[in-house]
C-alpha cells in the first residue's frame, strides 16, 4: 500500500510538471523605440514607436509641431532604462543635440562628443529625459 501511495504522489507531481510545462507562453511585447529631437526651446517630447524609423520620424514631427528650431537628428533606443542627455551650444552659431545612454554620466559624455568632435563652445546641459517615460529627470 505505501509503493502504491509513493507512485500516486510521484505521478501527481510529476502530471503538475508536465500541464504546466504546456502552459501557453505568453506574447512577446512588441520591440519599443523611444526616440527625442531637440529643440533650442527644450520642450521636445519623448515619443515610441515599434520600428527605429518610425520612432525617429515621429520625434521629428513632436518637435516640428512645437518649435521652429528642431535639430533634425533625433536620438532614439530600444533600451527603456536609457537616458536621453539634452544639451544647448551657442558657438559658432546656436544648436542642441541629444544622446541617449544606460545612465546620465554616459549619455552627457556622448553629446558632449558631438559638439566638441564638431567645434561647438559655450555648451550646457538642459536635462535629461526617461526613456521608457519621457519625464524630465
Amino acid at each position: 500500500m505505501r509503493r502504491s501511495l509513493s507512485w500516486l504522489a510521484l505521478g501527481l507531481v510529476l502530471a503538475t510538471a508536465v500541464s504546466a510545462g504546456s502552459r501557453p507562453v505568453p506574447a512577446q511585447q512588441p520591440k519599443r523605440w523611444a526616440a527625442l529631437d531637440p529643440n533650442s526651446e527644450t520642450s521636445s517630447p519623448v515619443v515610441w514607436a515599434t520600428t527605429e524609423a518610425e520612432a525617429r520620424q515621429r520625434a521629428t514631427e513632436a518637435c516640428k509641431r512645437l518649435s521652429k528650431t528642431c535639430a533634425n537628428g533625433p536620438a532614439s533606443t530600444d533600451d527603456m532604462g536609457d537616458v536621453f542627455a539634452v544639451m544647448c551650444c551657442t558657438q559658432p552659431r546656436a544648436g542642441c543635440a541629444v544622446s541617449a545612454a544606460g545612465n546620465r554620466r554616459e549619455a552627457m559624455r556622448n553629446v558632449q562628443r558631438m559638439f566638441s568632435d564638431a567645434g561647438y563652445s559655450g555648451c550646457a546641459l538642459k536635462h535629461y529625459m526617461s526613456a521608457a517615460s519621457g519625464k524630465k529627470q
